[in-house]
C-alpha cells in the first residue's frame, strides 16, 4: 500500500482531468479553458466553483473519447468501475461502493438520473449516450439533492433540448466484429420564439465477439433501435414546459461464460466430462476466452418506453417552480448457461423481468447571489415482477452412458415487488462573506417494499433422476419456525425512514476553492428476490431467509480543493475522503444459499487528483488517479469471517494518461488526435476472487473540415488486445463451477458524420 500511496503523491503536481472541461474541436488560441457548467446543485455552475468532487463530460469530450455507452467513460475516471456480462444487469462502482444484487428485492447503491427522474432499474437504465448535453459523475452520498439510493454517487445523465433552430446530424459507424450503427437527430423550431420539436433515433448491428464452437451463435451479438421525440413549450415568458417521449428495443445475445469446472471431482462421471474438453480447463488461466462450447445461447432482450414531463414556472427574476413527471417502463430478458460445455450439466437461467414506475416531484428555489436556496418534496413507485425459472442436472446425453437421467430438473419461481418511496428535501447555500460560503441541506425519507413469492413450481422434480428410481424432494418451500410449510409467509412487507443531512464550508482564494464536508448517505432496505434454500435444512426456504436487510448508511467526510493556475493553463482539482459505512449490503452465494445480507460494518479511504496542462496551443496532457484503501470492519457470511478484506472492485490504485492534440492541417480542416493509457490495479471481482492488474490503451483521430460540418474519424479500443475478467457468477460454485465475463478484445472503427 505504502509504494502505490507514495506513487499517487509523486503524481500530485500533475494529477488529472475527468475532462472538467467544455472542448471545441478547433485548437485553443489563447489555451484558456472553457470551464463546462454543471447542475450538481441543482442550478447551473461552472464546475471549479462546485464543492463536490465530481467529473463532467460535454458532447465535445463524449465526441472526442468516442464514447457510445456509459462504461466507455470508466478509463477517464479511475474511480469507478463497470462489472457487464450484458446490459440487462450492469452494476456500477463509484469508490468501491456498488451493489452486486440488481434483482427486483434489492436496491442500486449508485443513482442513474436522467434529465433529473431516477431510473429505479439498471437494466432500464444503462442506455446509449445518443444525443447528450453531458453527463456528470458525481462521487461519495448525493441523496440530499438527488434522493433514492445514491449512496455511493450519482451519474446524471442530461440530454439535449429542442432549441431555436432548424439543425441536424446524420452519423454513420463500421467497426469490427461486423458491427455498424447509424443516427441521426432534427431539430425543427414549430413556432418562433415558442415550440420546438427535436427527434432523434439509431440503429445498432453488430455479430459479437465471441465465438461458440457449437453453433454460429456468437456472444455479444447486437440488434437495436432507439428512438426519441422531445417537445418544448415557451408560451410565455415565464413558462417552460418539456416533453420527452424514448423508446428502446434491444434484441441482443449476452456473453457466453468462461467456466472453471470440476464437477463431481470424485465421481466417474469427471473422466466423461474431460474427454468433452471443456473450454476453460483452470480458474486462474480461463485459457481460451474467445471461444464457447454452450448448448444454450444467451439471451438479453430489452424493450423500453418512457415519457417525461418538466414544467418550470419562472415567478420573479430569482423565484421558480419546477414539476418533474415521469413514467418509466420496460421488460427484460435474459438466459444464460452456467457449465459453459456442451452437456446439459450445469445450470440454465431464464428470467423475465418487467418494471412500471412513476414519479413526481415538485421544487422551489430561490437564487438571490449571495443566498440560494430549495425546498423540495418527491414521490416515487415502482411495481415489479420476475419469472426466474432454473433448469439444470439434465445427465440423459452424456456419451457412453446406459443410463436414464430423466428430465432436467425445473424450477420456476414467480416473485413480484412493491417499492413506494416519499422524500421531503432542502438545501441552502449562503456567502458568510465575499469568500466564505456555508452550505446545509437534508433529506426525510420514507420507503415501503413489499414482496410476493410464489416458488415450488418443480414441474419434473420428481422425475429427475427416473432411471435410478429416485424421488427428488421439493425444495424451495416456505416453512415456520417448527419446520411446517407456511403458505403465508410467501407475502412480506417492511418499512424505513431516514434522515440524511449534508454541511458543506467552502472558501474561496484568489485561484483555488477549498472546500469541507459532512454527508450523511442512504440506501433503503431490501429483501432477497430468489429466498434460498438450506441444505443444512432439507433444501427449505427457513423464516430468516426471508427477513427484510437492514438499510444501508455512510457517513463521509471530505476535504477537498479545485485550482486554476498558470493564466488558466493548469488545473488541478483534488479531494481526500473517509467513508464509514454500517450495514452495507452485499450479495453472496456459498453453497446452495444465495442471499442478501448486510456486513455489520466498512470503511472506505482515498486521494482523488485531477489535472489538465496546455503545454501550448495545440498540446495538452492529462492524468487521472486515485488511490483506495477499503475493508470490510465486520463481515461473516455462511461460517466465512470476510473482515479485513477489501471491497469489491476498489482496486488499491487507478490512474490513466491522456494526450490530446489538435492542429491545423490547412484546406483539410483541423485534425484531431487522442490517445487514453488507463491502469487498473488488482481487485476482488467476488470474494476471494480476484483479478490481477491491468492496462488499457484506447485512441481516436478525427479530422473536421473548415465549414465545421463534415467529421471523419478513426478509432481504436485496446489496441494492446489485454484480456481480463469484468465479473464473476459463483451461483454453482456448490458443482465446483465459477463463470466469468471477459472485457471486448481490440476493436477498431471508422465513421463519419454531417451536421447542418
Amino acid at each position: 500500500m505504502g509504494k502505490n500511496f507514495n506513487l499517487v503523491l509523486v503524481f500530485t503536481p500533475l494529477m488529472t482531468t475527468h475532462f472538467l472541461y467544455a472542448q471545441d474541436i478547433q485548437p485553443h488560441s489563447d489555451k484558456n479553458v472553457e470551464v463546462i457548467s454543471v447542475t450538481a446543485q441543482k442550478r447551473p455552475q461552472s464546475i471549479q466553483d462546485v464543492p463536490i468532487a465530481m467529473s463532467a463530460f460535454g458532447e465535445a469530450d463524449l465526441d472526442k473519447i468516442g464514447a457510445s455507452s456509459f462504461s466507455d467513460l470508466t478509463v477517464m475516471v479511475p474511480s469507478i468501475s463497470v462489472q457487464t456480462g450484458s446490459d440487462a444487469f450492469p452494476v456500477t462502482y463509484i469508490r468501491g461502493i456498488g451493489s452486486n444484487d440488481t434483482s427486483i428485492g434489492a436496491e442500486p447503491s449508485i443513482g442513474v438520473y436522467i434529465d433529473g427522474v431516477y431510473a429505479s432499474r439498471l437494466g432500464g437504465a444503462m442506455t446509449e449516450l445518443l444525443d447528450i448535453e453531458r453527463v456528470e459523475i458525481l462521487k461519495g452520498p448525493q441523496g440530499t439533492l438527488f434522493g433514492r439510493n445514491a449512496i455511493g454517487g450519482a451519474i446524471s445523465i442530461t440530454t439535449k433540448k429542442p432549441s431555436d433552430e432548424l439543425a441536424g446530424k446524420i452519423k454513420l459507424e463500421a467497426s469490427s466484429f461486423n458491427s455498424w450503427q447509424t443516427s441521426g437527430i432534427l431539430n425543427v423550431p414549430l413556432i418562433d420564439d415558442s415550440l420546438y420539436l427535436r427527434a432523434f433515433g439509431s440503429l445498432t448491428q453488430s455479430d459479437g465477439w465471441q465465438k461458440n464452437t457449437l453453433s454460429d451463435e456468437n456472444g455479444y451479438q447486437k440488434d437495436r433501435k432507439t428512438a426519441g421525440l422531445k417537445l418544448t413549450w415557451e408560451p410565455t415568458d415565464d413558462l417552460a414546459i418539456n416533453f420527452s417521449n424514448t423508446w428502446s428495443d434491444y434484441d441482443d445475445t449476452a456473453g457466453y461464460l468462461d467456466n472453471y469446472l470440476s464437477v463431481f471431482p470424485i465421481s466417474p462421471l469427471t473422466s466423461v466430462l474431460d474427454d468433452k474438453k471443456v473450454v476453460n480447463g483452470g480458474l486462474d488461466a480461463f485459457s481460451n476466452p474467445a471461444n464457447n462450447q454452450a448448448v444454450n445461447v444467451p439471451v438479453f432482450k430489452r424493450d423500453l418506453k418512457e415519457h417525461w414531463l418538466d414544467i418550470t414556472w419562472y415567478i420573479t427574476d430569482n423565484l421558480s417552480l419546477t414539476s418533474l413527471s415521469t413514467y418509466r417502463g420496460y421488460t427484460t430478458t435474459s438466459s444464460r448457461e452456467y457449465d459453459g460445455t456442451e452437456l446439459f450439466i450445469g445450470e440454465n437461467i431464464l428470467s423475465i423481468e418487467e418494471s412500471n414506475s412513476m414519479s413526481q416531484e415538485f421544487r422551489l428555489s430561490s437564487d438571490e447571489g449571495a443566498l440560494f436556496w430549495l425546498v423540495g418534496v418527491s414521490a416515487h413507485k415502482e411495481d415489479a415482477d420476475l419469472d426466474f425459472t432454473s433448469k439444470f442436472l439434465d445427465l440423459g446425453l452424456l456419451q457412453g452412458t446406459s443410463f436414464n437421467f430423466g428430465a432436467p430438473f425445473t424450477e420456476n419461481s414467480l416473485t413480484s415487488s412493491t417499492s413506494e418511496s416519499f422524500a421531503f428535501f432542502g438545501d441552502t447555500s449562503f456567502d458568510i462573506n465575499d469568500r466564505l460560503t456555508l452550505t446545509l441541506g437534508g433529506r426525510f425519507s420514507y420507503d415501503k417494499k413489499s414482496m410476493n413469492y410464489d416458488n415450488g413450481l418443480h414441474e419434473n422434480g420428481a422425475a429427475a433422476f427416473g432411471g435410478f428410481g429416485i424421488i427428488v424432494p421439493t425444495p424451495h418451500q416456505f416453512v415456520d419456525a417448527n419446520g411446517n410449510v407456511d403458505l403465508a409467509a410467501t407475502k412480506v412487507k417492511d418499512s424505513w425512514t431516514d434522515f440524511s443531512p449534508r454541511l458543506v464550508v467552502d472558501y474561496k482564494l484568489d485561484d483555488t476553492l477549498l472546500y469541507a464536508s459532512i454527508t450523511k448517505g442512504y440506501k433503503s432496505g431490501a429483501f432477497n428476490s430468489y429466498p434460498s434454500p438450506d441444505a443444512t435444512n432439507g433444501l427449505m426456504v427457513v423464516p430468516e431467509a426471508r427477513e427484510s436487510v437492514a438499510p444501508e448508511t455512510v457517513i463521509n467526510y471530505e476535504l477537498g480543493f479545485k485550482s486554476t493556475l498558470l493564466e488558466q493553463d493548469l488545473t488541478i482539482n483534488g479531494s481526500f475522503y473517509y467513508m464509514d459505512y454500517d450495514d452495507l449490503q452485499i450479495f453472496q452465494v456459498v453453497g446452495t444459499l444465495l442471499q442478501l445480507t448486510n456486513a455489520g460494518k466498512a470503511k472506505s479511504s482515498g486521494l482523488e487528483i485531477d489535472s489538465r496542462y496546455y503545454l501550448n496551443n495545440e498540446l495538452s496532457f492529462l492524468i487521472n488517479a486515485t488511490w483506495m484503501d477499503t475493508q470490510y470492519d465486520e463481515y461473516q457470511f455462511a461460517g466465512t469471517d470476510y473482515s479485513g478484506t477489501a471491497l469489491l472492485y476498489s482496486p488499491e490504485l487507478s490512474a490513466s494518461f491522456s494526450l490530446d492534440y489538435q492542429t491545423s492541417v490547412g484546406q483539410l480542416g483541423e485534425l484531431n488526435a487522442f490517445l487514453t493509457y488507463s491502469y487498473k490495479g488488482k481487485h476482488f471481482l467476488s470474494p476471494g476472487i480476484e483479478q490481477e492488474s491491468y492496462a488499457l490503451l484506447n485512441g481516436k483521430i478525427t479530422l473536421l473540415n473548415e465549414e465545421n460540418n463534415w467529421e471523419l474519424a478513426l478509432f481504436a479500443n485496446n489496441l494492446t488486445n489485454k484480456s481480463f475478467l469484468t465479473s464473476v457468477s459463483t451461483s454453482l460454485a456448490s458443482f465446483g463451477v465459477i463463470g466469468a465475463n471477459r472485457n471486448t478484445p481490440r476493436s477498431y472503427g471508422l465513421s463519419l458524420s454531417y451536421r447542418f
